[in-house]
Order: structure tokens, then sequence, then C-alpha cells
């Protein structure tokens, strides 16, 4: 796992943000990669969390995350 989840959580939904509030998951899993030493499993958990917590979707026929209005909502209580 990330080695501080807290801190890849808020920067993948910040990469989200900054690329528009939509992004292919291969596109993510490659930040994750590289910015949070997230694997495979690691990044499935991490962006397994954020959906649970409604925070962003996913959909299966896009193969596309979004940030959520609730999402939205928690980069900006974190001054993002």
């Amino acid at each position: 796992m990330a080695t501080d989840t807290t801190a890849a959580r808020q920067g993948l939904m910040k990469f989200i943000a900054k690329k528009g509030g939509s992004i292919p998951i291969r596109e993510l899993h490659t930040h994750s990669l590289v910015f949070y030493q997230a694997g495979h499993q690691a990044f499935s958990q991490l962006m397994e969390g954020l959906v649970a917590d409604g925070l962003v979707t996913y959909d299966d026929a896009t193969s596309l995350f979004a940030l959520t209005e609730k999402g939205r909502g928690a980069l900006e209580t974190q001054g993002s």
C-alpha cells in the first residue's frame, strides 16, 4: 500500500480535478504508481475506497474515474 494513504487519496483526487474532473483509469494508475508508489493492488484499494466514500465514480463502459460533487467539496475543504 502507499506509504501515506491519506496523501495518496488527496493527491489522486487533485489530479482528477486538474484533468478536468475525469480521467481514464490507465492515466490515473500511472500517476499513482509514479507519485505514490501505489502498484496495481494498492491503486485498486485506494480507488475502491474513494468510490465507497462517494468521492469519485467509475464508469466501466468508458473506463473513466470522475470526481463527484462530494469529492469536489472535500478538495475545497482541504484548500485545494
